[in-house]
């Protein structure tokens, strides 16, 4: 309970600011199929826009493997492409990556821990490695008749080539599950990151669809 209220405080200073920042939107597709007991196929896909919602810069899509070594602790390995638009044209990358994911329920909460290396391969910039770390808290209440429960969450985006802190993302929403298998997401982020040198800031709308299969 502490840490919800410390993350929800933590977004107020922002607050004054955001009717001067960029907003956008993210909207993101999880499928993760079975295969046997322990091993299971993952695919994710996202759309980003930005400049105040009309214009889309990013799109990704990927698949992956993954081997669950016990029911809190997976390994996944994927390949994902990616591509950017900065002027007219999308601009592409190649990334493939190796991730540990932790889940388990810690007093009732719901908490994951995503780290992620990825291996960045592009012809229009040099390439990169990069190393991502989110983690989630979704607390056990269930709000309104359709049983929304809320969630926190942050990642930290690090480049080994700049040897700097590239993003962090923070934010929260709600997530609903209407059927065995399928899990709904909305929420808000703030999208902390840098633009050249300097720190730029977004505020994010975020949707999420899981299937689970």
């Amino acid at each position: 309970m502490a840490a919800v209220v410390a993350s929800c405080l933590a977004l107020l200073p922002a607050a004054p600011l955001m009717a001067e920042q960029d907003a956008g939107a993210s909207y993101n597709l999880l499928l993760k199929a079975s295969l046997s007991d322990d091993w299971f196929l993952i695919s994710r896909s996202n759309l980003a826009s930005r400049n105040h919602f009309e214009d889309n810069f990013l799109a990704f899509t990927g698949l992956g493997i993954g081997y669950q070594l016990n029911p809190s602790f997976s390994l996944r390995l994927g390949y994902r492409r990616a591509w950017f638009r900065f002027t007219d044209d999308w601009q592409p990358e190649n990334r493939g990556y190796l991730e540990g994911y932790f889940a388990e329920r810690i007093g009732g909460f719901r908490v994951t821990n995503r780290a992620r290396v990825e291996v960045r391969r592009f012809d229009w910039r040099s390439d990169d490695v990069r190393l991502r770390n989110e983690i989630t808290l979704e607390a056990p209440w269930e709000l309104t008749p359709l049983r929304l429960t809320p969630y926190l969450e942050e990642e930290l985006f690090y480049s080994t080539r700049n040897e700097w802190i590239e993003a962090n993302w923070l934010g929260g929403g709600l997530a609903w599950r209407p059927a065995k298998g399928v899990k709904l997401k909305v929420g808000y982020r703030w999208n902390r990151f840098r633009s050249g040198g300097d720190w730029s800031n977004r505020n994010v709308l975020v949707t999420g669809i899981n299937v689970f299969f």
